[in-house]
C-alpha cells in the first residue's frame, strides 16, 4: 500500500506546527488585505455605475456637451476595442520573437536585449505616450488611433516577453532534447512543440498585457486625443474608455457627466474581467483536452 505524500509534508514538532500555522494565518491575513480594497472599489463602482448602464449608452455617441444628460459611449467601446486589438497584433508576435531569441540565442544580444526590455516596463505610461506623440503624432500631423495602438503595443510588449520567456525556460529538457533527436528545425520546434507546450502561461501573459493597456489613460492624451463621434478610421482621432473617464471626471460637477464616468468604469472593469475569465476558461480547457491524449 502506497503512503499518502501529504504525510510527509506534515510537520513533525510542535514548534513546526507552529509556525506553518503562523504562515498560514498570514496568508489568509494578506489575502483579506487584498481583497478587501478590491472588493470596496468594485462595490463603489457598481453602486455608482448601474443606475447609467442600459441599451443607449451602448449604442448612442456622448452629446458634445458632458454637462448634458443622455447619449451613451458608443464611439469609446468601439474606439478601445479597436485600439488595443491592433496594439496586441504588434506586440504579441514581436514579444514572442524576441522571447524566443533570448532563449534560444542567448548571449549578449539577449542581455542587451532583456535589460532594455526590463527598463521598458519601468517606464510610466505617460512617457511612452510622449515618446509615441514625438514618434509618430509630429510626423502625422495630427492626433490618430494608429499612434494610440503604437502606445498601447509599447506598454504591451515587456510582460509578453517577460511571461513567454519564463515558460520556455520552464520546458523540461528532454522536450528540447526530444526534438532535436528527430531532427527538427530551430523554428519548426518552436512551432510546434514549444510555444504550443507554453501555452497556458504565454496566453495568461498576454491577457496580463492586455488588462494593463486597455486601462491606460495617459498615452492615449498624447497619442489618440478622442472624439465625440463614432470612427472607425484608424489615421484619425479617436476615443477610449480611459479618455472617456478621465473627461466626464473633470467634469464631475455636473451629474451627468459623473454619473456617465462611473458607467464607463463599471463597463471597463467588467470588460477586464471578462478577459481574465475567458482566458482562465481557455487554458482550463486546454489543460482538459491534453490530459485526455
Amino acid at each position: 500500500m502506497v503512503a499518502d505524500p501529504a504525510v510527509f509534508l506534515r510537520p513533525t514538532s510542535p514548534a513546526r506546527l507552529f509556525k506553518a500555522r503562523l504562515v498560514h494565518v498570514l496568508a489568509l491575513v494578506a489575502f483579506a488585505v487584498a481583497l478587501v480594497p478590491l472588493a470596496a472599489i468594485a462595490w463603489y463602482v457598481v453602486t455608482k455605475g448601474i443606475g447609467v448602464i442600459n441599451v443607449d449608452f451602448f449604442t448612442q455617441d456622448p452629446p458634445g456637451d458632458l454637462s448634458a444628460a443622455g447619449g451613451g459611449i458608443r464611439n469609446a467601446i468601439v474606439g478601445t476595442l479597436e485600439m488595443t486589438g491592433f496594439a496586441a497584433l504588434i506586440a504579441v508576435p514581436v514579444g514572442l520573437l524576441i522571447a524566443v531569441f533570448d532563449v534560444e540565442v542567448g548571449g549578449r544580444p539577449a542581455v542587451v536585449i532583456r535589460f532594455v526590455i526590463d527598463v521598458l516596463a519601468a517606464l510610466p505610461s505617460i512617457v511612452v505616450g510622449i515618446f509615441v506623440y514625438s514618434l509618430v503624432v509630429v510626423a502625422q500631423g495630427h492626433f490618430s488611433g494608429l499612434a494610440g495602438s503604437i502606445a498601447l503595443a509599447i506598454i504591451m510588449l515587456p510582460p509578453v516577453v517577460v511571461a513567454t520567456e519564463e515558460m520556455l525556460r520552464l520546458l523540461p529538457r528532454s522536450i528540447a532534447e526530444g526534438a532535436r533527436a528527430l531532427g527538427l528545425s530551430r523554428w519548426r520546434s518552436f512551432l510546434s512543440i514549444f510555444l504550443p507546450t507554453a501555452f497556458s502561461g504565454i496566453f495568461t501573459g498576454v491577457l496580463l498585457a492586455v488588462s494593463r493597456a486597455i486601462g491606460e489613460t495617459a498615452p492615449l492624451l498624447f497619442t489618440s486625443l478622442g472624439n465625440n463621434f463614432f470612427s472607425l478610421d484608424m489615421s484619425e482621432p479617436m476615443q477610449g474608455l480611459p479618455l472617456l473617464i478621465y473627461r466626464n471626471a473633470l467634469n464631475s460637477a455636473f451629474d451627468s457627466a459623473r454619473n456617465r464616468a462611473f458607467g464607463a468604469a463599471l463597463l471597463l472593469i467588467l470588460i477586464v474581467f471578462g478577459f481574465n475569465l475567458v482566458g482562465r476558461w481557455l487554458t482550463a480547457r486546454r489543460r482538459l483536452a491534453g490530459s485526455r491524449r
